[in-house]
């Protein structure tokens, strides 16, 4: 038999429910990737996690444009140029207008309260001190802007490197081509079985090296060859002054 005569009509699925208020659009806040690195420093998402319902949790926080904020999660683009902390603007306590609510587990969230990840007037502490999270912020990296490296240190470092990670899963075999992308050294690495190449920034922050992978519309053939060119002094490039970077560095560390 082929159907049931007595069965029951199935169920209709139930919608989730819909949260009372919509979750804030983020502001985007574009900063040059040593200082993107800072706010991926602040994240803590692991130490949300091991909070329980009604704790005011204290957090680690960054100062930007005269307000203190934390973060929850950050994105690594991996092999992209998509590198993306998820970070709240804070303010004091007594300075927020609007509903303030404590931490609340995963297992006792009402959806139909707000939307699951919408922080908006939650309780934290900073230093002792009581904050609300009022703003979403989107904090996304951009080229450092730094002092560059040297060619030489950028080609002992590919020369390490080239035995671990993804040099060696995709680009052991391969002799990289130098280019100069605002002063800093550009490692071009083509696979030889397959089309498509990646460029990678090299730079130095605070001792340490870091790859800054380019994105797919960089245009690497209209680089200089490093090379060929005459050894200069670059100085930050970037859209805010010196002046502005120096004061903002020194706000927040």
């Amino acid at each position: 038999m082929l159907f049931d005569l007595e069965a029951h009509e199935a169920s209709i699925p139930v919608a989730p429910p819909v949260p009372k208020r919509q979750r804030q659009e983020p502001k985007i806040l574009v900063v040059p990737a040593q200082e993107w690195e800072e706010w991926s420093q602040i994240v803590c998402c692991a130490k949300m996690a091991e909070a329980k319902t009604g704790d005011i949790v204290s957090v680690p926080s960054v100062l930007h444009g005269g307000y203190l904020h934390c973060a929850f999660s950050a994105l690594y683009g991996g092999m992209t140029s998509n590198y993306i902390v998820d970070a709240w603007q804070l303010v004091p306590s007594d300075l927020f207008e609007g509903e303030k609510w404590t931490y609340v587990d995963h297992t006792d969230y009402d959806e139909s309260v707000r939307p699951r990840g919408d922080c908006t007037g939650l309780r934290l502490s900073v230093r002792g001190s009581e904050v609300i999270c009022s703003r979403p912020v989107s904090v996304i990296r951009s080229l450092p802007t730094v002092r560059p490296m040297t060619l030489d240190e950028a080609k002992a470092h590919d020369e390490k490197e080239r035995r671990y990670g993804w040099r060696a899963m995709r680009y052991k075999k391969s002799e990289p081509q130098w280019k100069l992308l605002n002063g800093h050294p550009v490692a071009i690495y083509s696979h030889p079985d397959e089309d498509g190449h990646a460029g990678v920034l090299l730079w130095k922050n605070k001792g340490r090296i870091h790859d800054y992978f380019l994105s797919s519309s960089t245009d690497l053939g209209s680089m200089p060859d490093a090379l060929s060119s005459p050894k200069v002094i670059v100085g930050f490039q970037s859209a805010s002054s010196s002046k502005e970077i120096d004061s903002l560095q020194a706000a927040l560390f």
